[in-house]
């Protein structure tokens, strides 16, 4: 495989290698994620995003090599990676998807922070609650597709719901602790990554999922591993996440 240009960034902890969609395109790809996402024979990292330009596209992988719709952090990191590269750097950046289209709003450079119209949730109302076990299991879509349980974090329970044949292409599990109407604290076990130190989607998908339920405020903090994000939830049930990304380095392969 010819020698790549790469970057990493993280957003507040789940981190990512971006380049542009034409450096890898007739190569591999699904070999070139697994090599360079392996933290012990390659750089390391959850996930591997590719931008597309005209029109501006999001293409994700998880670092197992699987496609994914959409990252909520991740979405953040590319914004980031456009304005580093001079590739958009307006304030209002439309990005495709597999999840549709997304909205990204620049709040501010340094510190690097953006809204993100993340859309609708898509509940599974016919579904709601999915009872595994001794867990009760709120699953929808928000960008791809989450399982929320209201419990302490426990990594085995995290894995064993994303493989349980309820969810036939596996779904990711989210933990959520209600510390006030106002703030919660989350963790994520994802589906072809595993745990994770953040997971946008699984945020905004909780947050929603608590509102809907009565257990939350429409406007809350959500306290990760390594920071915070802001989730708003607008009266026709519509979701913004606000965040930052930050560049770890740059590079290319060997």
């Amino acid at each position: 495989m010819k020698s790549i240009p790469i970057t990493k960034y993280h957003g507040l902890g789940n981190d990512f290698i971006i380049t542009r969609y034409s450096y890898v395109e007739n190569e591999d790809i699904v070999s070139f994620i697994r090599s360079v996402c392996d933290r012990h024979t390659g750089i390391g990292a959850d996930g591997a995003i590719f931008v597309k330009t005209n029109p501006l596209e999001m293409v994700y992988y998880n670092q197992d090599g699987s496609r994914a719709p959409m990252c909520g952090n991740g979405i953040r990191c590319f914004a980031k990676y456009c304005f580093d590269e001079n590739i958009d750097r307006s304030e209002k950046l439309v990005v495709q998807t597999l999840a549709g289209k997304k909205v990204v709003y620049r709040q501010s450079e340094d510190p690097f922070l953006v809204r993100v119209d993340m859309g609708y949730a898509e509940e599974y109302k016919d579904k709601w609650p999915i009872q595994i076990g001794p867990h009760t299991c709120y699953s929808g879509f928000v960008s791809t597709v989450h399982t929320v349980l209201f419990e302490p974090w426990d990594q085995t329970v995290g894995h064993d719901i994303c493989h349980d044949p309820n969810y036939p292409e596996q779904t990711n599990v989210n933990f959520v602790q209600i510390q006030d109407p106002t703030h919660l604290s989350i963790r994520t076990y994802e589906r072809g990554c595993g745990p994770t130190l953040a997971c946008g989607t699984g945020v905004c998908a909780s947050v929603y999922t608590a509102y809907t339920l009565g257990k939350c405020a429409n406007s809350v903090n959500v306290q990760l591993i390594k920071g915070q994000l802001h989730i708003d939830i607008d009266p026709d049930g519509r979701i913004f996440m606000t965040g930052p990304a930050q560049k770890i380095l740059e590079g290319e392969t060997a």
